[in-house]
This record gives C-alpha cells, sequence and structure tokens, in this order.
C-alpha cells in the first residue's frame, strides 16, 4: 500500500532565507532584483493542488554493502555500497515519491519560450524548494508513523545520487507499484513532472540518521547538499 499525503502550497512553501540558497544568492539586495518574479509564482501557485508525496513501505531482507545492494520483498535496488552502508541494520525500507506538480515545468517553458530566462530559473528554484518541502514534511510523517511503533529510520537517498545510478529509477518505480502522484519517468529514467523526487529510507531498531557526505561530494547541484544545508543552518533574514 502506498501511504499518501497532499500538501496546499501554502504549507510547503519555500522561506525567503532558504530560497536564497536554491538561487545561489547570497544578500537581500541581489533578491530584490528577483523578488517581483518570487512573489509572482507565489500568487500563481497558491491555489495549486498538485503538491502530493507519499512512501510504500517493505521488508528489508538482505544489505550487502560490498556489492551495493539493498533486497527488499519486491526485489533488488543497486543502490551503490554508499547508500547500502547507510541502509545497515533496515529491517525494513520506505520507497518514496514526491512531486510539486506539473505547474512549475509549464510555467518555466513558457518563461524560456519567451526568452525570458531569469524568470525561468526563479521558477525552477522555487519547484527544487517546494518539493523537497514537501518530501520534508512526508518524511517526518513516516518518522512519527515508525516511533509509534518503536522504530528509527535513516535520512532518505535518492537515484542519480551517492553512487546510485538513475537507471535504479526502474526497479523503484517497480517495487513501489500503484501510487497517486502522477510521476512517471521517461526512457532516460527522468521523472516527470520535472520538480519530483523519489528514492529510499532505511527503518529498523538499529539503523540512525548519518549525516549526508557533502564534504567529500563534488556536485554543486545536490539535492542533499541543500537539505543539509536548511537544517544546520539559521537565518535572521
Amino acid at each position: 500500500m502506498f501511504r499518501s499525503y497532499t500538501f496546499s502550497f501554502e504549507e510547503v512553501r519555500p522561506e525567503i532565507p532558504i530560497l536564497m540558497e536554491y538561487l545561489q544568492i547570497s544578500d537581500s539586495e541581489s533578491y530584490a532584483l528577483v523578488s517581483e518574479i518570487v512573489e509572482k509564482t507565489f500568487d500563481e501557485l497558491k491555489d495549486s493542488k498538485e503538491i502530493i508525496g507519499g512512501y510504500r513501505v517493505l521488508d528489508c531482507l538482505e544489505v550487502n554493502i560490498k556489492e551495493g545492494i539493498v533486497a527488499c520483498s519486491s526485489g533488488y535496488l543497486h543502490t551503490g555500497r554508499k547508500i547500502s552502508g547507510y541502509m545497515k541494520g533496515a529491517a525494513r525500507v520506505a520507497l518514496f515519491l514526491c512531486t510539486a506538480g506539473k505547474t512549475f515545468t509549464g510555467l518555466s517553458h513558457a518563461y524560456q519560450q519567451n526568452g525570458d530566462f531569469l524568470e525561468a530559473f526563479v521558477v525552477e528554484s522555487i519547484g527544487s524548494a517546494t518539493v523537497e518541502n514537501a518530501m520534508d514534511k512526508v518524511q517526518q510523517y513516516l518518522e512519527e508513523e515508525m516511533k509509534g511503533q518503536e522504530k528509527k529510520i535513516t535520512n532518505r537517498y535518492s537515484p542519480g545520487y551517492c553512487e546510485w545510478a538513475l537507471s535504479g529509477q526502474r526497479d523503484l518505480f517497480a517495487y513501489i507499484g500503484d501510487h497517486p502522484t502522477g510521476i512517471t519517468i521517461n526512457e532516460s529514467c527522468l521523472m516527470q513532472p520535472i520538480k519530483s523526487v523519489s528514492g529510499i529510507i532505511g527503518i529498523g531498531d538499529k539503523v540512525r540518521k548519518r549525516p549526508y557526505g557533502c564534504d567529500i561530494c563534488n556536485s554543486a547541484s545536490c539535492a542533499y547538499r541543500n537539505i543539509r544545508r536548511k537544517t544546520n543552518k539559521s537565518y535572521d533574514i
């Protein structure tokens, strides 16, 4: 069974300091150059009913760190050594999906077709921050559910990051099965809508949330680098 949650945009709207991180803006003076675009986008999204996420929980049969494999009750996930190591001790895994919806894609494409590339970049950044905020809530709900069962969870990890090949989406979607999110993958394993995330969370007595390995990762666009900054940094703006 896929447990799903739907959010209003107001529930997951990015805070301005966090959005500035996604926009790679370091000061309020620079933010003023895009603030009108941000507010316009916020207004267009205020009635969105497309933000949805959730997870399916499966038994974890084996974690083979050497081979980089997590075996669940539906089959094998070739997550790579790093993520399989993070799943050590898991008795179950939650396979998740979450999307900010199609509206972001439509807005971005419209701006790009008109040559408004700054506006498109702002919309893309808002979409990225929004889907991560929504997934934060989904993960929180999972953690609360597992606490009721006296279980712990790991952080979340996605295909395309931390040595897990993007092609891993095929198995992930197959094992999730039917779901109400509307997310699909194409032949290149890219998700539609674009502003969507997927992945795995470990569940068990002995698992723990490990810090994301951002200090040794060279990817400036990594979603989990942004998550780490968001959870470890305080703002006064």
